[in-house]
């Protein structure tokens, strides 16, 4: 290749690398503007107290200081929160588990069941969740009426501190079917060879279930289990909606907690903390779950 030759190669080169950045600057100046600008400057905000309305002024690490030692509310966010995440993650994956089964069989209707299950994801919280807090009425819910027939007694539901989170918990599992989609996709590539030959052996659906379906499918499980638990532990608009945190803030959701000291009582510098803090208490447990795959995730070549 001649002198001429290579310089206008270099030069081709160099325009398409021009023209290859400015396809992606949007999406790099999005990156900044929207995302790492506010996180770092969230960030210096954790560190001062502001009200908005008066000027900054830097406090150190006071604001994390006062979440540990002196803020009592932040305790029982967090054991709201716990029970909320743990409660409706284990319940959502089972129960979208166990109707994905269902649905994958060769049911009559089985299209109508899918579209039953599906539309209540698509469905937006705020307005399932005013749907719901009618339903959880204790006077005239239907709830309530229909428990009525077997014998149980009127229950409180979102009014008492007993049931107020199980409340939440089976709000989140009936909109759920995003999940049980993502679950029918797996169980739909599981190879029939492998049910066939513990049929062979003389397995039941149990050994099937157990020896191939579930290992197969523990990616996917191990994925939705990730994405419960993130939307669980930010969750706000059902205890914005339904319970502004009570009763006896037994609904007092982390996310809605960051909302209150920031937008109602104007504690920007301490809600940015608290973020922060939230920040930190994700990152810490998805990493734990991700270290606990290796134990119990199987991927196809028997890569984990």
């Amino acid at each position: 290749m001649s002198t001429d030759q290579q310089s206008s190669y270099r030069s081709l080169k160099r325009q398409q690398v021009i023209v290859g950045y400015l396809c992606i600057l949007p999406a790099i100046l999005g990156l900044f503007i929207f995302t790492l600008g506010p996180l770092l400057y969230s960030l210096y905000l954790s560190f001062t107290d502001w009200t908005i309305l008066k000027p900054k002024q830097w406090v150190g690490l006071d604001n994390y200081r006062n979440i540990f030692t002196q803020d009592l509310f932040f305790f029982d966010s967090l054991k709201a929160t716990a029970y909320y995440a743990i409660g409706s993650v284990i319940a959502s994956i089972m129960f979208c588990f166990v109707v994905a089964l269902f649905l994958n069989q060769k049911i009559r209707g089985r299209a109508a069941f899918r579209a039953i299950f599906y539309l209540p994801s698509i469905i937006p919280v705020l307005a399932s969740s005013i749907i719901w807090l009618w339903l959880y009425n204790p006077d005239f819910g239907i709830i309530n009426h229909l428990l009525s027939f077997i014998g149980i007694d009127k229950l409180m539901w979102v009014n008492s501190p007993d049931t107020s989170v199980l409340s939440m918990i089976i709000i989140a599992v009936w909109g759920s079917g995003n999940v049980i989609v993502i679950f029918l996709a797996g169980l739909q590539d599981v190879p029939t060879h492998l049910l066939e030959a513990v049929e062979i052996d003389g397995g039941g659906w149990w050994h099937k279930l157990r020896s191939v379906t579930i290992p197969l499918m523990s990616p996917i499980i191990f994925y939705n289990v990730i994405l419960g638990f993130v939307n669980s532990i930010t969750a706000f608009t059902q205890a914005y909606a339904m319970t502004q945190g009570g009763p006896g803030n037994s609904t007092l959701f982390y996310a809605f907690y960051i909302y209150r000291e920031a937008f109602q009582r104007q504690n920007m510098g301490y809600a940015c903390a608290l973020a922060w803090v939230l920040f930190i208490i994700v990152a810490f447990f998805t990493y734990l779950l991700f270290r606990s795959s290796a134990g119990w995730v199987h991927y196809e070549g028997g890569k984990k």
